[in-house]
């Protein structure tokens, strides 16, 4: 075993972040599947919250075996809970989409991520945003148009609710980068669970469904899954630049596609695989500028006082 973890710390870090965000995308499309099933019949919020709920009991060896003080130590409390209470609005528009929705659909909508935190940091952050960006954000929502094909196809609620949620998920996981500087992939995860826990709690109990023994079971492994995903993305942000890590997530679709086919008999049309496409190279240009900016800033000397 030590061998085998010598020889896996030998490989360069942006490898080995790669190789983690791209086990995280198996392990998330695994939860896609996990809570499908349940999502027909229980309410989506009872669902959000039982998944977490599942999540944060699956980490309780880890928070034994580090100590409960190792494990929530934090200096930037407040930033995890503004996390986690982002990634709760984000998530129960997710479960109201499930399953009205094709995994593939899913997926390829949630491409647009990168594409809405342009626009939020133009409008919210003043950063200036080039013609360039501007015409791969443009390109990117042509993209999302061929998946929807509006005028040619039914915008149903699942669709809406995708698009709501993926600009949440995006500032969500701009935040959980930023909390990889300081704090470890447990802890982060941790926070994760007990503040959606703590906030999806109040809805799921206005709205609440007893599940069966058999939703149960299907929640248990939704929370291995979600959690160890969790982990593992986490593990590759702390190893890899994001803007490297971006390519990795068009496997997600692949992965969600095989699966909703195989278990499910979703077939997903090929617009949805030509929209993906060009929502994903939208997003790969925009994560490329986005390099080619922060390394400018970074070359750039400081100005000595006055």
């Amino acid at each position: 075993m030590s061998a085998l973890v010598a020889r896996w710390l030998a490989l360069p870090p942006n490898l080995r972040g790669i190789l983690w965000v791209a086990l995280s995308g198996l392990l998330f499309a695994l939860l896609n599947v996990f809570t499908l099933i349940p999502a027909q019949h229980l309410n989506p919020f009872v669902m959000a919250f039982l998944r977490y709920f599942f999540g944060a009991l699956i980490l309780l060896p880890v928070v034994f075996r580090l100590g409960l003080y190792r494990s929530l130590h934090t200096n930037r409390l407040g930033l995890h809970v503004s996390r986690g209470a982002i990634h709760t609005a984000g998530m129960m528009l997710w479960f109201v989409a499930l399953p009205l929705t094709t995994l593939a659909e899913i997926t390829a909508l949630g491409f647009t991520g990168p594409i809405f935190v342009t626009i939020g940091a133009a409008l919210f952050l003043a950063e200036d945003v080039r013609l360039r960006r501007w015409i791969a954000v443009i390109v990117g929502f042509a993209g999302a148009m061929i998946i929807i094909r509006p005028g040619f196809g039914e915008i149903h609620l699942g669709v809406i609710c995708i698009l709501v949620s993926t600009p949440i998920f995006s500032a969500s996981n701009l935040i959980s980068k930023a909390l990889a500087r300081t704090d470890s992939a447990n802890t982060i995860v941790i926070w994760q669970n007990i503040v959606i826990v703590i906030c999806a709690a109040p809805v799921a109990i206005w709205f609440w469904q007893t599940p069966g023994w058999v939703d149960l079971l299907w929640f248990v492994a939704a929370g291995l899954a979600g959690t160890l995903g969790h982990v593992c993305q986490q593990r590759g942000y702390q190893l890899a630049d994001i803007t490297l890590l971006q390519p990795i997530g068009f496997l997600s679709l692949i992965w969600n596609t095989l699966l909703g086919y195989f278990l499910f008999f979703q077939q997903p049309d090929v617009w949805t695989f030509v929209g993906a496409a060009v929502i994903f190279a939208s997003a790969l240009y925009i994560s490329h500028r986005e390099a080619v900016r922060r390394a400018r800033i970074k070359s750039t000397p400081s100005q000595p006082a006055p």
